[in-house]
């Protein structure tokens, strides 16, 4: 019986895998947002002890909008699925501006003396590593690093005094750009990945759907060969065991030698037209080489008939020469091989946009030595020559008391 193939289940599979590394990136810009605003605030705490702020109120500010915008960003980024590119470049323009302006709020020797993350630091950090796992950019993460390090430097650039103050901004800076980068070549390696997975699942269920159409063509043809049994049965049991009986000498043949042989061509046609394998489709050329047997199945000669894949867009040339020529050899063996039975095979190519055909007329009959009895005018003419003449090639093997095989290839 067979088994359907159904690839929903396995592509949702691959779905579902995309759809996770997105939720691990937006868990990881979560937790990281939640951490570094944590941070920010155990040190707005000790910065408010110590005060260091010059201008409260436009701190406090500061503060609000970053912890209002980063709990918004939080409720989106668990809710949406992948998170809009709008609200990430909201949150680098919302931090920007932030970091801009917080250092004109607070004494700046406060802010060298105590904890820095009162600066946003740990923000633009959370916020470029956001946009490398969430953006799916890398244009994305650059233009925003450069717009985070720009307002980064726009802000701590006039209470930068030495040397030692301009080497700790390019460190936040190298740390802003590091970790993005970090991000960068994690996810997209995760997304790689996934890709190459997906690519893998799809291969593997096409070659699923594959085996399934070989199998289901597989029981078809077994079905096929077991009704063309049925079918041969029915006809041996019946009107070509008749028309064998009508045709032969015994008692049960015909009296009048005209119907005997036209019982033996009728004989000949049914037994070749119920063949023996599956691939036994009746064509234009299998009709003309059961065709080519009813001369000698008059004589007396029963021909048993295989085909398999015969092509049916045979030139018409290459038919009448393919059947002229197994005619003859079937004539040569009811005429010479001593013997009442022959084997008439046809089968093709397995190309089918190159059709190619192979025909073999095989009888166990006396035979005869070729080296001391070359070949006859028939097979000269009728069979080698016939063949040659539209592009085939027709051989013949015999040896005395092993019967005689000719055979019709095209094209040679």
């Amino acid at each position: 019986m067979t088994t359907e193939v159904d690839p929903e289940p396995v592509l949702t599979n691959v779905v579902d895998l995309h759809h996770r590394i997105r939720r691990v990136a937006s868990v990881v810009a979560v937790v990281s947002r939640l951490a570094t605003l944590a941070m920010v605030a155990l040190s707005v705490v000790a910065l408010v002890h110590a005060d260091g702020y010059v201008d409260g109120p436009l701190a406090a500010a500061v503060y609000v909008v970053v912890a209002g915008w980063g709990a918004v960003f939080i409720v989106v980024v668990l809710r949406r699925d992948p998170v809009p590119g709008w609200v990430l470049s909201a949150d680098v323009c919302v931090t920007a501006a932030c970091v801009a302006v917080l250092p004109s709020t607070a004494r700046t020797a406060a802010f060298e003396e105590q904890v820095a993350n009162a600066g946003l630091e740990p923000i633009t950090v959370a916020v470029a590593a956001a946009v490398s796992l969430l953006g799916v950019s890398v244009r994305r993460t650059a233009l925003s690093c450069s717009v985070l390090a720009a307002s980064y430097l726009a802000g701590y650039a006039p209470i930068t005094d030495d040397a030692a103050d301009a080497i700790s901004n390019v460190s936040v800076i190298g740390w802003q750009v590091g970790t993005a980068c970090c991000c960068q070549v994690f996810i997209g390696r995760l997304r790689a990945l996934a890709d190459v997975v997906d690519a893998a699942t799809r291969d593997v269920v096409a070659a699923r759907e594959r085996v399934a159409a070989r199998r289901a063509e597989g029981e078809l043809r077994v079905r096929h060969f077991h009704e063309q049994v049925r079918r041969f049965r029915a006809l041996h049991d019946g009107p070509l065991r008749i028309l064998t009986a009508m045709a032969g000498p015994g008692p049960a043949g015909h009296p009048d030698p005209a119907i005997r042989r036209q019982c033996a061509v009728s004989a000949n046609i049914l037994r070749g037209a119920a063949p023996d394998g599956t691939g036994g489709t009746l064509t234009d050329l299998s009709l003309a080489l059961i065709e080519a047997g009813n001369a000698s199945a008059a004589l007396g000669l029963r021909v048993t008939y295989h085909f398999a894949n015969l092509p049916d867009d045979l030139p018409g040339e290459v038919v009448a020469a393919l059947q002229a020529a197994g005619a003859e050899a079937l004539s040569n063996a009811a005429a010479h091989a001593g013997t009442g039975r022959a084997h008439l095979t046809g089968t093709g190519g397995g190309d089918p946009r190159r059709p190619s055909v192979a025909v073999a007329v095989v009888d166990q009959g006396k035979g005869f030595d070729p080296e001391h009895r070359p070949p006859g005018c028939g097979i000269r003419h009728s069979i080698i020559d016939r063949l040659a003449e539209v592009g085939g090639v027709a051989t013949v093997d015999s040896h005395p008391g092993q019967g005689t095989r000719v055979d019709l290839r095209w094209p040679a």
